[in-house]
C-alpha cells in the first residue's frame, strides 16, 4: 500500500474537513516557523491516520520518527525516543493507546514542558533529574481513545476523528491506484471494488492489488494495461467469497453465529467472538464496526444482536446463496 500513499494534503482523497482544518495549521506554522501542534487521530485501522502524520512532516519539511505503542512499554524506551528527537522533529505514535499506563504519565511533562523526569537511585537515596528536551510535535494514532489517560488526552492541542469513506472516494482512489498497477477500471468496476471495501481505503487497495494478480494470471499479455471487465470482477470476487455487500466468509460467520446460536442476541462480546472463532479483539477492531456501519449488527448495553437489516440480509444473500453482482445501494 505504501507506494499508494499522497505527499500532501492535495493528492489526499476523503477527509475534506480534516484536510481543510490541517491546511490552516500548516500554514500558520510555516508562516511563525513555530512548531506543530500535539495531534490525536482516532478512526479504525486502515483510515489514513498514518498517511496525514506523513503528510504533516512532508509538508512542514520535518523529520518523521515512526513507532508503536507495543513497543514503548517501558519508562526507558520512551526517554531513548525522546531524548534523541531534535528541535522540530515530528514523533508519531501508532496505536498510542496500547501504552501502559506509567509509560502515558511520562508524556504529560514531556508534552507539556518539553522535559523528562527521570528517577536515579532507589528508596532513600533515590532522587528525580529534569531533562530538557527539544521542542516537538507528537502525533498519535488510536482507534481506542477510552483507554488512554484523560491528562494524556487534555495534552493534545488537536484531536481529530477519520470517518469512513464514501464509496464515490474509494472509487476515486482505486482509479488513481489502478493507473499505477497498469489496471484499466472502468467507473462501474471501480465502484463494484468500492463497495466492498466497507468504507476503508487500505481494504480498497489490498482488494486492488489482490486483483492485480488475478488478471496478471488471467492474461497473455502483459505489455499492455489490463482491462478489467465486470465480468471479470464478479469471478475475482466469487474467487475470494466476498458478497456485494463486501461482507467476507468471517463477517457471514459472525452473523450466522448471532443468528443460529444466540438467536439474534443480545449477547456479549467475549461469547460471540468465542463461538465465531475469532478473537474479541478482531472482532471489536476489524468486523464488527463494518457490521454495525452497514446496519447489519447494533451494539446495545445488554450485548451485541442482529438488526432486522441483518436478518434480511442472511436470509437473502447467505441463506440462498447469492454471489456477487454489481449493487447500488
Amino acid at each position: 500500500m505504501w507506494e499508494y500513499r499522497p505527499k500532501s494534503l492535495e493528492e489526499f482523497i476523503g477527509q475534506s474537513r480534516i484536510r481543510e482544518e490541517l491546511s490552516i495549521y500548516i500554514s500558520s506554522v510555516r508562516k511563525r516557523e513555530g512548531i506543530f501542534p500535539h495531534t490525536l487521530f482516532i478512526g479504525a485501522p486502515g483510515l489514513g491516520k498514518t498517511t496525514l502524520a506523513r503528510i504533516i512532516a512532508f509538508e512542514l519539511r520535518r523529520d518523521l520518527k515512526i513507532t508503536s505503542g507495543p513497543v514503548l512499554d517501558k519508562p526507558g524506551s520512551i526517554a531513548g525516543v525522546l531524548t534523541d528527537i531534535k528541535e522540530g522533529d515530528i514523533l508519531f505514535i501508532d496505536e498510542i493507546h496500547r501504552m501502559p499506563k506509567p509509560c502515558q504519565e511520562i508524556l504529560y511533562s514531556a508534552m507539556e514542558d518539553y522535559a523528562l523526569d527521570i528517577l536515579v537511585g532507589k528508596n532513600q537515596s533515590a532522587k528525580t533529574i529534569r531533562l530538557a528536551l527539544a521542542k516537538f510535535t507528537l502525533i498519535g494514532a488510536t482507534n481506542k481513545p477510552n483507554l488512554l489517560l484523560d491528562p494524556l488526552i487534555d495534552r493534545f492541542q488537536l484531536t481529530f476523528k477519520l470517518d469512513y469513506y464514501l464509496d464515490e472516494e474509494l472509487k476515486e482512489i482505486l482509479l488513481l491506484a489502478g493507473q499505477t498497477l497498469g489496471l484499466y477500471l472502468s467507473e462501474k468496476v471501480a465502484m463494484g471494488l468500492a463497495r466492498s471495501s466497507k468504507g476503508i481505503p487500505r481494504q480498497a487497495l489490498n482488494l486492488l492489488r489482490r486483483l492485480r494478480e488475478f488478471m496478471i494470471h488471467k492474461s497473455t499479455r502483459l505489455d499492455i494495461p489490463l482491462q478489467v471487465t465486470i465480468d471479470d470482477l464478479s469471478e475475482f470476487m466469487r474467487l475470494l467469497d466476498i458478497d456485494e455487500w463486501g461482507l467476507t466468509p468471517e463477517d457471514r460467520r459472525c452473523l450466522m453465529t448471532l443468528y443460529k446460536d444466540f438467536n439474534g442476541g443480545p449477547v456479549g462480546l467475549n461469547s460471540l467472538a468465542l463461538s465465531s472463532r475469532i478473537s474479541p479483539e478482531e472482532l471489536e477492531c476489524i468486523y464488527e464496526p463494518a457490521l454495525i456501519r452497514l446496519g447489519l449488527l447494533a451494539r446495545t448495553r445488554r450485548g451485541r444482536v442482529l438488526t432486522p437489516l441483518g436478518k434480511r440480509y442472511l436470509k437473502e444473500s447467505v441463506l440462498t446463496n447469492v454471489t456477487f453482482q454489481s449493487k447500488s445501494h
